[in-house]
Order: structure tokens, then sequence, then C-alpha cells
């Protein structure tokens, strides 16, 4: 498939085709979303069931609506919903440690003198080191899990380690 895309070389072709392939893709993890919950039984003994459905339409599904609605009540999650929420949690984790720290640097500085002053110093620059290094691994993860998202208005965006800090009104 990837030979196909290099031999296009009209940019605007090469977005459809890019955005009918996340559309399929997309469509194909719901079907087998839907099939896998059908075998299970996930479909009997629904309320209202032989009775029509009210479908209490979504403008942004469109023709999908009833596939979210199905999803929806049935507390079925598509994978790469799953992990991009939980990629979201892990961001909103490392920045709470962060502004934590922060706030307990700051506090020591505040009686903190000579010595004691220089190891606070030299221990907020350890800290930093280390959340850079779970921000790297971290920006695996986001990688890796944008690369599974079909459509690119969802894709979560790298941190970076001087972003972060001046977040919190921190420095190096």
């Amino acid at each position: 498939m990837s030979d196909l895309f290099d031999k296009i070389s009209d940019s605007n072709e090469l977005d459809r085709m890019r955005r009918e392939r996340a559309e399929e893709d997309w469509r194909n993890a719901v079907d087998r979303i839907i099939d896998e919950a059908q075998q299970k039984g996930a479909f009997d003994n629904l309320p209202g069931q032989g009775k029509p459905l009210k479908q209490h339409k979504n403008p942004l599904t469109g023709e999908r609506s009833l596939a979210h609605e199905l999803l929806q009540n049935n507390d079925y999650t598509l994978p790469w919903i799953a992990n991009r929420n939980e990629l979201l949690e892990k961001i909103e984790a490392l920045r709470a440690d962060l502004q934590e720290e922060w706030a307990y640097y700051q506090m020591g500085l505040q009686t903190a003198v000579g010595p004691a002053r220089d190891e606070l110093h030299e221990a907020w620059r350890a800290y930093v080191r280390q959340f850079e290094a779970r921000l790297i691994r971290l920006n695996r993860k986001i990688t890796s899990v944008n690369l599974t998202i079909p459509a690119g208005k969802l894709e979560v965006m790298k941190l970076s380690l001087d972003r972060e800090l001046q977040r919190v009104g921190a420095s190096r």
C-alpha cells in the first residue's frame, strides 16, 4: 500500500486516498467490535427488542450515528479511543507530579540557606532530568497511539520539557 502512496504526486489525491483509507480502517474496527459483541451475545435480550429503535441523531456522526449509539449504549469503546484516553490520563498525572514537585521546591527555597540551598537546587536539577526521561517515554507512547488513530483531528500533541516547565512557572 505504501508503494501506491509513493507513486502519487498530486498531494490532494494523496490526502483523499489517506482519508478514505482512515475511514475504511475505522469502519472495519467498528464492524469487528460489533461482530465480536454479537458473537458473545451482547445484543441478545436488549431493552426494546423487536421494537423500532429510538434514534437520537448526533450531527457529528452522520451515517455512523447508529453504530456510535450501539457502541455507547453497550459500554464498548474503540481500542484507539481507549488508548488515547489512557494516554491523556498519563499526561495529566505527569503534569500533576511536576506541579507538586515544583511547589515543594519553591517552598524549600523560602527556608533553605547555604549548603541546604545548593542541595535543593541539585535535587531540582536531578528531578528535571528524571522528568525529562519520563517525558521522552511518554512521547514514544504518544507517537504509538497517534499511529493507531484514524482521524488526525484527535491526535495527541507531543510534550516538550521547556513547555511543561513553563506551564508550572519552573525553569531548569
